[in-house]
């Protein structure tokens, strides 16, 4: 039987909001969606981790963690159960970048609940045993994930390739230590002082049926709480790479990332490089994955990607080998990554890349949560919803050259940090006869 060839994909175009702002200076975008009955509202602050104290460094998750716990009006667990009653479920999450806070409701009951997410933003009740509580689960999950391989590593290579001086170098959450000092006065301060509309942008996705902004004037309308202006940090590698071996004695897997500090979605070389890392190491049949998975069995599977931020990014590659075979394979791993002579990337190579990053587009924004999560990424990164058009049509430019160019000025071989967790005494010898001057710790 013939294989089936792939098409290339349809055109789609991002769908364009209708945008406001209120007069306290909370910009509104809106995406009428007909027919997606479940809806989501997405607020979106420009509140950088760096605004955090340093000796308090994770006040804003905790702070996160306690909006629905009771707001002034509605106290305790009063709140919870109003906003289930409207089969409503609000989350929240703090990047380094800024914070978000989100409700999904289906819509005929977004007018109830409109009001009530609009509570727990501005006037959460942030009582002392909610923070204290909250401040021990974010003990007990950091001390999980020193515990747990992956998140160990992730940790430690975001050290590794941002200078220390820099509040993008450590966890979102904080450290142990800092945690352990926040107060609920820390964070009902932290609301106060950072929490107001000209910081924020509201994302609204799905059918409301009618015009939602008058719901989001009644809600959010009369809200006053001056903030001052923001200064986001750009963070900056170190001057040099490293190769870390942190020890996890009789560990059977290994947990290697091997990259460095990376690009931002203005860097002139973010769509060829995107494309690059898909070719080398971003799907199934990509470089890394068909050699080290399918040809050696070394592992499950591998990844290469660049995960873009406000400023920089994280590009690395990442994946989880047997310790015998560890060394082997993080050799093999920056051979495969060299794209000089014969190994440059290929027209074939990148048509598939790019029919494959354009086609899922469509899929991903196929629910009003899909077009929220979107619009809500990029004005966390201060970018308008354009993006995603401009970035299709771009990636269709990139040429196999200028893809190939990208990867190896953005991955060279000699300039790449290594950080692996695993069996120090079963892997530190291999690693330097590698060539690699491992550090253990």
């Amino acid at each position: 039987m013939k294989r089936p060839t792939v098409p290339a994909p349809l055109p789609w175009d991002f769908p364009t909001p209708v945008t406001a702002t209120l007069d306290n200076g909370l910009r509104v975008l809106i995406f009428q969606r007909p027919g997606q009955h479940l809806v989501t509202a997405t607020l979106v602050l420009d509140l950088p981790l760096s605004l955090e104290p340093a000796d308090r460094e994770g006040v804003s998750t905790i702070l996160q963690r306690c909006l629905d716990e009771g707001t002034a009006s509605h106290p305790g667990t009063e709140f919870a159960d109003r906003l289930e009653g409207c089969g409503a479920v609000l989350t929240g999450s703090s990047s380094h970048t800024g914070a978000q806070l989100s409700l999904e409701v289906p819509s005929t009951r977004f007018a109830a609940a409109l009001p009530l997410f609009a509570e727990a933003v501005r006037e959460p009740q942030l009582a002392d045993a909610d923070v204290r509580r909250h401040r021990e689960l974010r003990l007990a999950e950091i001390a999980q994930q020193q515990a747990h391989p992956t998140h160990r590593g992730a940790l430690a290579f975001r050290g590794a390739v941002i200078q220390d001086r820099f509040r993008a170098s450590r966890p979102a959450g904080g450290t142990a230590d800092s945690v352990a000092a926040i107060t609920a006065d820390d964070v009902r301060a932290h609301h106060r002082a950072h929490y107001g509309p000209a910081r924020g942008t509201l994302v609204l996705a799905g059918d409301f049926g009618v015009d939602p902004l008058g719901l989001v004037q009644d809600a959010f309308g009369d809200w006053v709480q001056p903030v001052s202006a923001v200064q986001h940090e750009i963070p900056l590698p170190p001057a040099s790479p490293r190769a870390l071996l942190i020890d996890r004695p009789g560990a059977v897997q290994a947990d290697v990332r091997l990259g460095r500090f990376g690009l931002d979605r203005l860097d002139p070389d973010y769509t060829a490089l995107r494309l690059g890392c898909f070719v080398l190491g971003g799907g199934f049949l990509s470089r890394l994955n068909r050699v080290l998975r399918e040809e050696r069995g070394y592992t499950y599977g591998i990844q290469l990607a660049n995960a873009p931020a406000r400023s920089g990014g994280m590009l690395a590659l990442h994946a989880s080998f047997r310790t015998e075979v560890a060394a082997a394979a993080v050799a093999e791993a920056s051979e495969l990554l060299r794209v000089d002579g014969d190994r440059r990337l290929t027209a074939a190579e990148l048509t598939d890349a790019v029919n494959f990053l354009i086609g899922i587009s469509p899929l991903r924004c196929a629910t009003a949560s899909g077009i929220g999560d979107q619009a809500a990424a990029l004005a966390e990164v201060g970018l308008g919803t354009d993006f995603v058009n401009a970035h299709t049509a771009a990636l269709q430019r990139v040429t196999p050259e200028q893809a190939t160019e990208a990867v190896a000025r953005h991955l060279p071989g000699d300039g790449l940090t290594l950080v692996v967790v695993g069996d120090a005494d079963a892997l530190a010898d291999p690693l330097r006869s590698a060539g690699y001057r491992v550090e253990v710790g």
